[in-house]
């Protein structure tokens, strides 16, 4: 696969998964579906020899740490929308 490619579909993921932790927070586990299918990609490719810890360490922290991230923030924000709008919704 290219480069281009790969690109492409690395942007497509992120931006899956922030519309993803965005939903409402009854729906918190959708914002886990992206990061749970990236560790298990990162297990597989680990015991088929692949990866390597001490050489790919970069690849392995930096995009799961960024995933976690967005899940957190997203529910944060959805958490902090769905409080709004029942406020909203009392005072009216």
């Amino acid at each position: 696969m290219n480069t281009a490619v790969t690109f492409l579909i690395a942007v497509v993921v992120l931006i899956l998964h922030v519309w993803l932790c965005r939903r409402s927070p009854k729906f918190w586990y959708l914002g886990g579906i992206v990061p749970l299918l990236w560790v298990a990609l990162l297990v597989f490719l680990f015991f088929n020899g692949k990866i390597h810890w001490g050489e790919d360490w970069k690849m392995i922290v930096f995009p799961t740490l960024l995933f976690i991230v967005f899940w957190v923030q997203g529910h944060l924000a959805a958490k902090k929308k769905e409080i709004a709008k029942m406020k909203a919704k009392d005072l009216s």
